[in-house]
Protein backbone atom coordinates (compact mmCIF):
# COMPACT_ATOMS: atom_id res chain seq x y z
CA UNK A 1 0.00 0.00 0.00
CA UNK A 2 1.34 3.45 -0.87
CA UNK A 3 0.77 6.67 1.03
CA UNK A 4 1.07 10.29 -0.06
CA UNK A 5 2.62 13.24 1.70
CA UNK A 6 3.05 16.93 1.00
CA UNK A 7 6.01 17.82 -1.25
CA UNK A 8 9.31 17.56 0.62
CA UNK A 9 11.46 20.54 1.56
CA UNK A 10 13.84 22.21 -0.87
CA UNK A 11 17.04 20.40 -1.78
CA UNK A 12 19.91 21.49 0.44
CA UNK A 13 22.47 21.68 -2.37
CA UNK A 14 23.94 25.05 -1.46
CA UNK A 15 27.38 24.43 -2.98
CA UNK A 16 27.56 22.91 -6.43
CA UNK A 17 30.93 22.06 -7.98
CA UNK A 18 31.45 21.38 -11.67
CA UNK A 19 34.90 20.04 -12.60
CA UNK A 20 35.59 20.93 -16.23
CA UNK A 21 38.25 19.89 -18.73
CA UNK A 22 37.12 22.74 -21.05
CA UNK A 23 36.02 20.25 -23.73
CA UNK A 24 32.83 20.50 -25.77
CA UNK A 25 31.72 17.26 -24.09
CA UNK A 26 31.58 18.94 -20.69
CA UNK A 27 29.33 21.79 -21.87
CA UNK A 28 26.09 19.87 -21.32
CA UNK A 29 27.12 19.16 -17.73
CA UNK A 30 27.89 22.86 -17.25
CA UNK A 31 24.43 23.79 -18.53
CA UNK A 32 22.86 21.46 -15.96
CA UNK A 33 25.07 22.87 -13.19
CA UNK A 34 24.04 26.43 -14.06
CA UNK A 35 20.34 25.51 -14.17
CA UNK A 36 20.47 23.76 -10.81
CA UNK A 37 22.38 26.64 -9.23
CA UNK A 38 19.65 29.01 -10.44
CA UNK A 39 16.82 26.79 -9.26
CA UNK A 40 18.36 26.22 -5.83
CA UNK A 41 19.96 29.69 -5.38
CA UNK A 42 23.31 28.01 -4.89
CA UNK A 43 26.97 28.82 -5.24
CA UNK A 44 28.44 27.27 -8.39
CA UNK A 45 32.16 26.62 -8.45
CA UNK A 46 33.73 25.71 -11.79
CA UNK A 47 37.10 24.07 -11.25
CA UNK A 48 39.89 22.87 -13.52
CA UNK A 49 42.98 20.76 -12.86
CA UNK A 50 46.18 22.01 -14.46
CA UNK A 51 48.83 19.29 -14.90
CA UNK A 52 51.87 21.46 -14.14
CA UNK A 53 51.60 25.12 -13.17
CA UNK A 54 48.29 26.78 -12.46
CA UNK A 55 47.63 29.73 -14.74
CA UNK A 56 46.69 32.92 -12.94
CA UNK A 57 43.84 34.03 -15.19
CA UNK A 58 40.53 32.40 -16.02
CA UNK A 59 40.11 33.47 -19.62
CA UNK A 60 40.08 29.86 -20.81
CA UNK A 61 37.25 28.92 -18.42
CA UNK A 62 33.74 28.40 -19.81
CA UNK A 63 31.66 31.57 -19.60
CA UNK A 64 28.42 31.52 -17.62
CA UNK A 65 27.07 34.98 -18.48
CA UNK A 66 26.58 34.18 -22.19
CA UNK A 67 24.48 31.18 -21.12
CA UNK A 68 22.34 33.36 -18.86
CA UNK A 69 22.00 35.94 -21.62
CA UNK A 70 20.94 33.29 -24.12
CA UNK A 71 18.31 32.11 -21.66
CA UNK A 72 16.93 35.63 -21.43
CA UNK A 73 17.82 36.03 -17.76
CA UNK A 74 20.39 38.77 -18.36
CA UNK A 75 20.58 41.48 -21.04
CA UNK A 76 23.27 41.16 -23.70
CA UNK A 77 26.61 42.55 -22.54
CA UNK A 78 25.59 42.48 -18.90
CA UNK A 79 28.21 43.18 -16.20
CA UNK A 80 29.33 40.51 -13.76
CA UNK A 81 27.51 42.19 -10.91
CA UNK A 82 24.14 41.33 -12.44
CA UNK A 83 24.74 37.60 -12.04
CA UNK A 84 24.37 37.80 -8.26
CA UNK A 85 20.98 39.48 -8.74
CA UNK A 86 19.72 36.12 -9.99
CA UNK A 87 20.41 34.60 -6.56
CA UNK A 88 23.53 32.65 -7.48
CA UNK A 89 27.26 33.04 -7.00
CA UNK A 90 29.75 31.91 -9.65
CA UNK A 91 33.31 31.05 -8.65
CA UNK A 92 36.21 29.74 -10.71
CA UNK A 93 39.25 27.96 -9.38
CA UNK A 94 42.32 26.10 -10.58
CA UNK A 95 44.35 23.43 -8.87
CA UNK A 96 47.52 21.59 -9.91
CA UNK A 97 47.86 17.81 -10.07
CA UNK A 98 49.30 15.27 -12.47
CA UNK A 99 46.20 13.12 -12.04
CA UNK A 100 42.81 14.87 -12.51
CA UNK A 101 41.06 12.52 -10.08
CA UNK A 102 43.58 13.23 -7.32
CA UNK A 103 43.44 16.96 -8.03
CA UNK A 104 39.66 17.09 -7.77
CA UNK A 105 39.60 15.00 -4.60
CA UNK A 106 42.26 17.18 -2.98
CA UNK A 107 40.18 20.25 -3.77
CA UNK A 108 37.01 18.63 -2.42
CA UNK A 109 38.77 17.68 0.82
CA UNK A 110 39.20 21.39 1.54
CA UNK A 111 36.05 22.63 -0.21
CA UNK A 112 33.32 20.00 0.22
CA UNK A 113 30.44 20.00 -2.26
CA UNK A 114 26.77 19.37 -1.64
CA UNK A 115 26.47 18.34 -5.28
CA UNK A 116 28.94 17.45 -8.00
CA UNK A 117 27.88 17.87 -11.63
CA UNK A 118 30.22 15.91 -13.87
CA UNK A 119 30.45 14.94 -17.51
CA UNK A 120 31.26 11.29 -18.04
CA UNK A 121 32.32 9.05 -20.90
CA UNK A 122 30.72 5.63 -20.95
CA UNK A 123 33.31 2.90 -21.47
CA UNK A 124 33.01 -0.83 -20.85
CA UNK A 125 35.33 -3.82 -21.11
CA UNK A 126 38.80 -3.26 -22.53
CA UNK A 127 37.97 0.31 -23.54
CA UNK A 128 37.35 1.09 -19.88
CA UNK A 129 40.88 0.07 -18.91
CA UNK A 130 42.36 2.02 -21.83
CA UNK A 131 40.65 5.30 -20.93
CA UNK A 132 41.19 7.28 -17.77
CA UNK A 133 37.98 7.53 -15.79
CA UNK A 134 37.51 10.51 -13.52
CA UNK A 135 33.83 11.01 -12.67
CA UNK A 136 33.18 7.62 -11.05
CA UNK A 137 36.20 7.48 -8.71
CA UNK A 138 35.69 11.13 -7.71
CA UNK A 139 32.07 10.48 -6.78
CA UNK A 140 32.97 7.25 -4.99
CA UNK A 141 35.76 8.75 -2.89
CA UNK A 142 34.17 12.12 -2.17
CA UNK A 143 30.88 10.62 -0.94
CA UNK A 144 29.04 13.61 -2.45
CA UNK A 145 25.75 13.55 -4.30
CA UNK A 146 26.69 13.50 -7.98
CA UNK A 147 24.80 14.28 -11.15
CA UNK A 148 26.50 12.36 -13.96
CA UNK A 149 25.81 13.73 -17.44
CA UNK A 150 26.92 11.30 -20.20
CA UNK A 151 28.62 13.09 -23.07
CA UNK A 152 26.22 11.84 -25.76
CA UNK A 153 22.89 12.79 -24.13
CA UNK A 154 20.97 16.08 -24.13
CA UNK A 155 19.87 15.76 -20.53
CA UNK A 156 16.89 17.40 -18.87
CA UNK A 157 17.83 21.04 -19.49
CA UNK A 158 17.30 22.59 -22.93
CA UNK A 159 20.61 24.23 -23.82
CA UNK A 160 19.22 27.11 -25.86
CA UNK A 161 16.49 28.19 -23.44
CA UNK A 162 17.42 26.75 -20.05
CA UNK A 163 13.94 25.28 -19.70
CA UNK A 164 13.68 22.03 -17.74
CA UNK A 165 12.70 18.93 -19.67
CA UNK A 166 12.09 16.60 -16.77
CA UNK A 167 9.02 14.57 -17.70
CA UNK A 168 9.86 10.98 -16.79
CA UNK A 169 12.17 9.81 -14.00
CA UNK A 170 13.21 6.28 -13.11
CA UNK A 171 13.90 5.54 -9.44
CA UNK A 172 15.29 2.05 -8.75
CA UNK A 173 14.98 1.15 -5.08
CA UNK A 174 17.04 -1.14 -2.90
CA UNK A 175 16.52 -2.24 0.68
CA UNK A 176 20.30 -1.92 1.19
CA UNK A 177 20.22 1.85 0.74
CA UNK A 178 17.72 4.53 1.74
CA UNK A 179 14.69 4.21 -0.57
CA UNK A 180 12.77 7.13 0.95
CA UNK A 181 15.76 9.40 0.34
CA UNK A 182 15.62 8.63 -3.39
CA UNK A 183 11.90 9.42 -3.53
CA UNK A 184 12.21 12.66 -1.55
CA UNK A 185 15.20 13.85 -3.58
CA UNK A 186 13.32 13.22 -6.83
CA UNK A 187 10.35 15.23 -5.59
CA UNK A 188 12.53 18.06 -4.30
CA UNK A 189 14.40 18.30 -7.59
CA UNK A 190 11.21 18.33 -9.64
CA UNK A 191 9.68 20.99 -7.39
CA UNK A 192 12.79 23.17 -7.59
CA UNK A 193 12.73 22.99 -11.39
CA UNK A 194 9.03 23.81 -11.49
CA UNK A 195 8.00 20.55 -13.14
CA UNK A 196 4.20 20.40 -13.12
CA UNK A 197 3.83 17.30 -15.28
CA UNK A 198 6.00 14.48 -14.01
CA UNK A 199 5.81 10.70 -14.17
CA UNK A 200 8.07 8.77 -11.81
CA UNK A 201 8.56 5.05 -12.33
CA UNK A 202 9.61 3.44 -9.05
CA UNK A 203 10.98 -0.07 -9.47
CA UNK A 204 12.26 -2.61 -7.00
CA UNK A 205 14.06 -5.65 -8.31
CA UNK A 206 13.03 -8.58 -6.13
CA UNK A 207 10.35 -8.73 -3.44
CA UNK A 208 8.10 -5.72 -2.92
CA UNK A 209 8.48 -5.21 0.85
CA UNK A 210 10.60 -2.13 0.20
CA UNK A 211 7.85 -0.43 -1.79
CA UNK A 212 5.17 -0.95 0.85
CA UNK A 213 6.65 1.49 3.37
CA UNK A 214 7.42 4.34 0.95
CA UNK A 215 5.62 7.68 1.18
CA UNK A 216 5.16 9.50 -2.12
CA UNK A 217 4.99 13.33 -2.17
CA UNK A 218 1.74 14.54 -3.71
CA UNK A 219 1.42 17.38 -6.21
CA UNK A 220 -1.00 18.13 -9.03
CA UNK A 221 0.39 16.73 -12.26
CA UNK A 222 2.71 14.20 -10.59
CA UNK A 223 2.18 10.47 -11.13
CA UNK A 224 4.00 7.74 -9.23
CA UNK A 225 4.03 4.27 -10.80
CA UNK A 226 5.39 1.43 -8.68
CA UNK A 227 6.40 -2.02 -9.84
CA UNK A 228 8.58 -4.96 -8.94
CA UNK A 229 10.75 -6.95 -11.33
CA UNK A 230 13.00 -9.98 -11.26
CA UNK A 231 16.26 -10.51 -13.08
CA UNK A 232 19.67 -8.93 -13.34
CA UNK A 233 19.45 -5.60 -11.53
CA UNK A 234 21.55 -3.61 -14.00
CA UNK A 235 19.81 -5.08 -17.05
CA UNK A 236 16.37 -4.37 -15.58
CA UNK A 237 17.21 -0.76 -14.77
CA UNK A 238 18.77 -0.05 -18.16
CA UNK A 239 15.92 -1.80 -19.97
CA UNK A 240 13.26 0.20 -18.14
CA UNK A 241 15.17 3.41 -18.66
CA UNK A 242 15.15 2.78 -22.41
CA UNK A 243 11.55 1.51 -22.56
CA UNK A 244 10.15 4.52 -20.70
CA UNK A 245 12.55 6.96 -22.40
CA UNK A 246 13.35 8.58 -19.05
CA UNK A 247 15.00 11.97 -18.69
CA UNK A 248 16.76 11.10 -15.42
CA UNK A 249 17.63 8.12 -13.23
CA UNK A 250 17.83 8.72 -9.48
CA UNK A 251 19.63 6.13 -7.35
CA UNK A 252 20.89 5.90 -3.81
CA UNK A 253 24.30 4.26 -3.69
CA UNK A 254 25.51 1.34 -1.59
CA UNK A 255 28.99 0.36 -0.48
CA UNK A 256 31.06 -2.08 -2.52
CA UNK A 257 31.34 -5.41 -0.77
CA UNK A 258 33.70 -7.56 -2.78
CA UNK A 259 36.71 -7.62 -5.07
CA UNK A 260 34.30 -8.19 -7.97
CA UNK A 261 32.48 -4.99 -7.01
CA UNK A 262 35.77 -3.10 -7.10
CA UNK A 263 36.62 -4.50 -10.54
CA UNK A 264 33.19 -4.13 -12.12
CA UNK A 265 31.95 -1.15 -10.13
CA UNK A 266 28.84 -0.76 -8.01
CA UNK A 267 25.36 -1.26 -9.43
CA UNK A 268 25.08 2.51 -9.80
CA UNK A 269 28.35 2.72 -11.73
CA UNK A 270 27.38 -0.15 -14.05
CA UNK A 271 24.01 1.47 -14.72
CA UNK A 272 25.79 4.73 -15.47
CA UNK A 273 27.92 3.10 -18.17
CA UNK A 274 24.82 2.11 -20.14
CA UNK A 275 22.36 4.87 -19.25
CA UNK A 276 20.76 6.99 -21.97
CA UNK A 277 20.05 9.85 -19.57
CA UNK A 278 21.75 11.72 -16.72
CA UNK A 279 21.98 9.84 -13.44
CA UNK A 280 21.77 11.38 -9.99
CA UNK A 281 23.65 9.24 -7.46
CA UNK A 282 22.87 9.96 -3.80
CA UNK A 283 25.20 8.62 -1.08
CA UNK A 284 23.58 6.85 1.88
Amino acid sequence: MTTSTAPAATLAYRRIIHPSDFSDDSHTALVHAVKLALALHSELSIMHVDPDVARKNFEDFPKVRPILEQWGLLPQGSPRTQVSELGITIKKTRTVAKNPTEGILQYLSKHPADLLVMSTNQHEGLARWQHQTVAEPVARESHAATLFVPTHVEGFVVKDSGQPKLRRVLVPLSAESNPQLAIDTTAQLAAALGCDNLTVVVVHVGEDETLQSIKYPSRNGWLWHTMTCRGNVVDVILGMGADFDVDLIVMTTAKQHSLLDLMRGSVTERVLRGARSPLLAIPP
